[in-house]
């Protein structure tokens, strides 16, 4: 499989954090870290450093991201200033089909308001399809 990426390497004095990412799903799947000495001996074409690999998010990697604001009619039983959690995102997750899923955000300016005199709500939902 060949992607569209973009490469991060940030070099400080204790270590090197490399940051592979895939561009058209817009997820960072790979995140290296390499102390100073390895760092070395990798520029030296010294063949398989020893590193340590954070990754994530590879059933994501080689899918297209789309992201939307969506707006919902808030439920009754929903307080924003009493409810914390994932209890709203778990509200939205279940209004929504087709692989998207609701960011658990609700602190913008612009997260509640009222349309037509019903209590709304507004997030950002994503999905990931296949290219």
């Amino acid at each position: 499989m060949k992607l569209e990426g973009k490469i991060s390497i940030l070099i400080n004095r204790d270590f090197t954090t490399i940051e592979i990412r895939d561009d058209k799903a817009n997820v960072t799947f790979a995140k290296l870290k390499l102390t100073p000495e390895l760092l070395s001996a990798a520029l030296s074409r010294q063949m398989y450093v020893d590193c340590e690999i954070d990754v994530k998010g590879l059933d994501l990697v080689g899918k297209i991201h789309q992201c939307i604001e969506y707006e919902f009619e808030l439920p009754e039983w929903y307080d924003r200033f009493k409810h914390k959690g994932n209890s709203l995102k778990d509200y939205v997750d279940k209004l929504l089909s087709d692989g998207w899923v609701c960011d658990n955000y609700f602190g913008s300016q612009n997260s509640f308001f009222t349309k037509d005199g019903k209590n709304m709500g507004r997030a950002i939902i994503r999905r990931w399809v296949d290219a």
